[in-house]
């Protein structure tokens, strides 16, 4: 970790091990991406620990509520948006030519390991907050919450409840009004009236990915998967 103003921030994006000192098998580089026993829902009946390690695969394909527990289970938390964003100043900018080796990842064919970008570094030498991976960060804002079906809740663009269709959340309401957001997005389908509002949080993941191109960088700021969607653009890093 490295000291950022009042608090430590990972150097390094997560990985996720079976091991809290980084030994065992590291999740998810293969299949099953990560045990029954921590499920997406977050609720673990055997630990798995966020590793803050250089050279390890960024942990993906994992929910918000596994990252915050992975974090949790190793004495730490996800940094807030505020928190992520001072962190990440200085970070180089390198849209259409980032490589991913002389300048951070935000135009390559896929992640790179931890560390492995060694320009790509902030002020307070936090690696990797542009490009390779976006990270979940600890705040929840309202819609448009997308969530891909296979993860559980269900956006049909609807007003009023939005319930879980299976039993890994259980039956929670998710209610909610979005005042910024009016009527339905003719871009999305919507038919742009005032009609309808989306009801669905949404997790922030920031910095963009490796063909983020120039809309990566220490501003990107990405609010479209509701906290139970999972997939293989989407990581973490941890604070104390």
């Amino acid at each position: 970790m490295v000291r950022v103003g009042p608090l430590c921030v990972d150097k390094y994006e997560a990985s996720v091990w079976s091991n809290p000192n980084g030994t065992g098998t590291e999740y998810a580089n293969g299949s099953p991406r990560y045990p029954t026993t921590f499920p997406v829902n977050g609720n673990w009946t055997v630990k798995l620990y966020a590793m803050s390690k250089q050279n390890a695969g960024p942990a993906v394909f994992l929910t918000w509520f596994q990252a915050q527990q992975a974090c949790a289970l190793s004495g730490k938390r996800l940094l807030t948006n505020a928190e992520w964003q001072m962190a990440a100043a200085g970070t180089p900018d390198p849209g259409l030519a980032g490589d991913g080796v002389t300048t951070c990842n935000t135009n390559t064919s896929g992640p790179r390991p931890a560390g492995t970008s060694p320009n790509c570094v902030s002020n307070w030498g936090v690696n990797d907050m542009v490009g390779n991976v976006q990270e979940w960060v600890a705040d929840w804002i309202q819609g448009p919450g997308r969530s891909p079906g296979s993860s559980g809740i269900t956006n049909n663009w609807s007003p009023g409840v939005q319930a879980e269709a299976t039993p890994t959340y259980g039956k929670d309401s998710i209610v909610g009004l979005n005042e910024a957001y009016h009527g339905e997005s003719p871009q999305l389908g919507g038919v742009g009236d005032d009609s309808n509002t989306d009801g669905l949080p949404a997790g922030i993941a920031r910095g963009g990915i490796w063909t983020s191109r120039e809309g990566g960088g220490v501003f990107a700021l990405f609010a479209e998967h509701t906290p139970s969607s999972l997939n293989n653009a989407t990581g973490f890093r941890c604070a104390r």
